[in-house]
Order: structure tokens, then sequence, then C-alpha cells
């Protein structure tokens, strides 16, 4: 097993906050709509098994990892237009914003050839 790079420390880490997130989101008081609960909390079980993969180093936790954080910026991704308020504004935007740097992580050169 080779070594575990900073980079994908920190991808996993913050896969595995981001997907707690939004395994948590429908508990909060203002939370999405009753139609969004099933999606955003099977996104969140799938990055946080997509983060234990990463964590293990293993491939197929990597396309795992692309699929689940594309799926939530494009989620995400309406709440930077039509969020009713501000707070949901910045909340999308570290949703959109952190998942895209999830993405950047995992897939830079040194860190994409230590998958198994």
């Amino acid at each position: 097993m080779s070594a575990r790079p900073l980079t994908v420390t920190v991808a996993v880490v913050l896969l595995a906050l981001l997907s707690l997130a939004n395994v948590l989101t429908p508990l909060m008081p203002a939370g999405p709509p009753p139609s969004a609960v099933y999606i955003l909390m099977a996104l969140g079980v799938s990055g946080l098994v997509s983060a234990l993969g990463m964590w293990m180093l293993k491939r197929w936790a990597l396309w795992l990892t692309i699929v689940v954080c594309v799926l939530n910026i494009l989620a995400a991704a309406p709440g930077l237009v039509f969020a009713p308020d501000p707070t949901s504004r910045v909340l999308a935007t570290i949703g959109v914003a952190g998942f895209a740097l999830i993405i950047l992580l995992a897939v830079l050169p040194g860190p994409h050839r230590t998958y198994t």
C-alpha cells in the first residue's frame, strides 16, 4: 500500500464533512423540500462510502467521488441564484466550491497514481 498523499487526506476530510452535512440537512429547521430529502440523504451516504474508499486508496472510490461530487454540484447550483435568503445562497456557494475542490484534489496527477 502506498503512502496517502496530503491532498487525498484533505479531499477525504472535506468529502466526509460535506456528505455528513447532506445526511443531516433534513434535520435542520428550514430544511429542504420533502422531495429533496431522499436525494440528499442518498448523496450523503454515497459520499461517506466514497470517502471511506478513498481513505483506503481504492480506484472505484475515485470514480464514485467524482460522480457524487458532480451530482452534489448540480443539486446545489440552483441555490446560487434562486435561494430565498442570503444564508441559503452562502451555503449553496460553499457546497459548489467544496465539491469542486474535492474533485480537483482527487484527480491531481500525484494523488491519481496512488489509487489501486
